[in-house]
């Protein structure tokens, strides 16, 4: 009994761990997600030039060889499936948030990146969107920075 107390108070006395690879807003017709996870992937050519697929997610995907399409589905809790090309521009955005009655909403015209960089075997940078944005009736926000390695 002594010893699972401890254990329990020295595991709430551990800090964060400084540089998350996620953080920032992301909201669905008002209820706010807390993405936490990113990875990235080779996507397909678009236009004869190579995108990166970013999947953020709440819960952790990262040894899931087809997280992108489950992600898609709600299996990792909201997600955000961002598609770019290496200079950052957004050529695919699929929203996927619990607060949403419809899942796997497509919008690009509304949200961009920012200061992205891929070098280093690293990709980063902002993502957001133009205010709060309203597809098929469903509202929602993304104002996020990330960090992750490169596919």
């Amino acid at each position: 009994m002594i010893r699972t107390v401890v254990a329990l108070l020295t595991l709430t006395c551990i800090p964060a761990a400084a540089g998350e690879p996620v953080s920032g807003k992301y909201i669905g017709n008002g209820k706010e997600a807390r993405l936490t996870y990113v990875t990235t992937y080779k996507g397909e050519p678009l236009s004869d030039k190579p995108t990166t697929v970013l999947v953020f997610t709440e819960k952790d995907h990262s040894k899931d060889k087809n997280a992108r399409i489950k992600a898609g589905f709600g299996d990792y809790g909201s997600a955000l499936i961002i598609t770019v090309l290496d200079d950052g521009k957004i050529v695919g955005c699929v929203i996927c948030h619990e607060g949403h009655k419809k899942q796997g909403l497509n919008s690009i015209g509304s949200i961009a990146t920012s200061e992205f960089k891929k070098a280093d075997g690293k990709v980063s940078g902002k993502i957001k969107s133009d205010g709060e944005v309203t597809t098929f009736g469903e509202k929602w926000l993304v104002d996020i920075t990330f960090d992750a390695k490169a596919p």
